[in-house]
C-alpha cells in the first residue's frame, strides 16, 4: 500500500513501527517517491518532531542526518534519542546512518532489525546487516524509489546511530535484599549467654 503526505504511525515499540511500515511505500515529503529518508521522516514526525525532521543542513543527503545529529536528538525540550557511535553497541530498532559511496552519493538510513553483536557472532564474515528501510530491494514505486522491506546493508559504511529512548527496555525491578535482623540475633545471643551463665 502506498502512503503519501505527512502522517503519523504507532511508535510504541520498534516492532509496532515495523509492523505498520514494512511492505508499504512511504512518501511523506512528495520528493522522488519512496526514499529511505521518508522512513526517518515518518519516525521523527510520529515521535513528535515537526515536519522536516531529521534535518540534514539542506543537502538532501541521508548521511547528513549524522553530521546534523546535534539538531536531530531533541525538540521542544524533550530528548528523544541517544547517540550510538559504535557498531558493536547497535541494538534492534536503532536508526542507522550510512555514509555515501561511489554508487550512492546520498548515503542511506534504516532501522536495525537485529542486535549487531548477536548477528555478527552468527555471521562473522558478512557485512550485510539486516535493516528496515526503503529504496533498496523493495517493490518499485512508480513515483520513484521502492517500498519498505528488510534487507542487508554494508556495515563498513556505518557512521552512527540514533536510539529511540522510549524503546529502551527498562530492567526488571531488583529484588530488595532483606537485611539480616542483627538486633534480634544479638538479643537471642545475649539471652542464651545469660541462660548458660546461670547453670
Amino acid at each position: 500500500m502506498q502512503h503519501n503526505g505527512w502522517q503519523t504511525v504507532t511508535v510504541a515499540s520498534y516492532d509496532a513501527f515495523k509492523n505498520v511500515v514494512n511492505g508499504s511505500g512511504w512518501d511523506l515529503d512528495g520528493a522522488y517517491g519512496d526514499q529511505c529518508y521518508d522512513i526517518a521522516f515518518l519516525l521523527w514526525y510520529s515521535l513528535g518532531f515537526p515536519q522536516g525532521y531529521p534535518v540534514n543542513g539542506g543537502t538532501g543527503n541521508a548521511y547528513d542526518i549524522w553530521t546534523q545529529r546535534a539538531n536531530n536528538t531533541s525538540y521542544g525540550g524533550t530528548e528523544y534519542f541517544d547517540i550510538i557511535t559504535s557498531l558493536d553497541d547497535v541494538k534492534r530498532g536503532d536508526v542507522l546512518i550510512y555514509d555515501q559511496f561511489s554508487l550512492n552519493p546520498f548515503g542511506h538510513v534504516g532501522l536495525a532489525d537485529e542486535d549487531y553483536s548477536t548477528w555478527h557472532s552468527d555471521n562473522p564474515s558478512s557485512y550485510e546487516f539486516p535493516i528496515l528501510s526503503q529504496n533498496n530491494n523493495g517493490i518499485p514505486y512508480a513515483g520513484g524509489g521502492s517500498f519498505a522491506n528488510i534487507h542487508g546493508y554494508d556495515t563498513r559504511l556505518f557512521l552512527g546511530a540514533f536510539r529511540v529512548k522510549a524503546w529502551i527496555p527498562t530492567p526488571p525491578p531488583r529484588e530488595k535484599k532483606r537485611k539480616f535482623p542483627w538486633v534480634l540475633y544479638d538479643r537471642t545471643l545475649r539471652q542464651r549467654r545469660q541462660l548458660l551463665s546461670r547453670r
